[in-house]
């Protein structure tokens, strides 16, 4: 699924309902709507197994070590908030990845039917649209802090090819040639997320944020661990601007066996986040 088809609908969905509903309760620690956008220093980590036919049968990948994948890149990071009730508010957030590399391999893998060959060229190309989607509940309100209750589905949208040298067999089983080929491994991970929420106002200038969840679930026989956190500060210069500085953490573990991808992946993404946001 392409950004563009998220992004948009979902800005012009929540620019018509701001433009369209009576502004809510005001609470300092809380916002009627806000958009925030900026750059995510992630720092991304993980595996996949790609089996193809027979289960269990794919090397499982280091994203790091086998395709050189991991590491920290600056990506743009998109969040839009909408509480049009005093207690209700509706979150989306949005963010890509998309990155190339080549690499000797230095071992066998074996990879969607298909197996490399030890010292082949390798060259990988890998993509991921993450979002989510969450209603939260402020179950408790005070004057300076709110407590809340959250559900949602976050969604993992990946793809990552590979090309490079693989062994075909004889009708011995012995390996009796190789040749170039290209494999490629794609599915979305969606899971859902419960979790607690709390939003202090230290200052008329400064706001601390923090929300984490967790859930196991199995959906569509994908079935998935995910975690999540953010903790972080909001500092409003002007009443409606802030910057915002925040560190996030997601993982998703993921066990699947559907026709388009049958293996496992695993994704950690955590880093430093900086923002600005315009609320309402």
């Amino acid at each position: 699924m392409s950004s563009s088809r998220i992004v948009l609908p979902v800005f012009v969905i929540c620019t018509v309902l701001v433009s369209g509903t009576a502004l809510a309760d005001d609470h300092p620690m809380l916002d009627y709507f806000s958009v925030s956008g900026g750059l995510f220093a992630n720092s991304f980590s993980g595996g996949l197994r790609a089996d193809g036919n027979v289960r269990d049968s794919g090397t499982t990948l280091n994203f790091s070590r086998d395709l050189g994948e991991g590491g920290t890149r600056y990506l743009p990071y998109l969040n839009v908030t909408w509480r049009p009730w005093d207690r209700h508010e509706f979150e989306f957030d949005y963010y890509h990845d998309s990155t190339d590399h080549s690499r000797t391999l230095n071992r066998s893998l074996d990879f969607n039917n298909q197996t490399l060959v030890l010292g082949t060229a390798l060259n990988s190309k890998f993509s991921l649209d993450a979002y989510g989607l969450t209603y939260r509940y402020w179950a408790w309100i005070g004057d300076n802090s709110a407590f809340g209750i959250s559900g949602g589905l976050q969604a993992y949208s990946f793809s990552l090819k590979l090309k490079g040298t693989v062994s075909a067999s004889g009708a011995s089983g012995a390996t009796s040639a190789t040749r170039e080929a290209e494999g490629k491994a794609s599915t979305d991970l969606p899971d859902p997320s419960i979790g607690l929420s709390y939003r202090y106002q230290m200052a008329p200038w400064a706001r601390f944020v923090t929300d984490a969840g967790a859930f196991k679930a199995n959906i569509d026989q994908i079935d998935a661990t995910l975690y999540n956190f953010r903790v972080g500060v909001e500092f409003y210069p002007l009443e409606n601007w802030a910057i915002i500085t925040q560190y996030q953490y997601n993982k998703i573990d993921a066990d699947v066996e559907q026709n388009r991808f049958r293996g496992n992946a695993t994704f950690r993404f955590s880093g430093g986040q900086v923002l600005v946001k315009y609320r309402f």
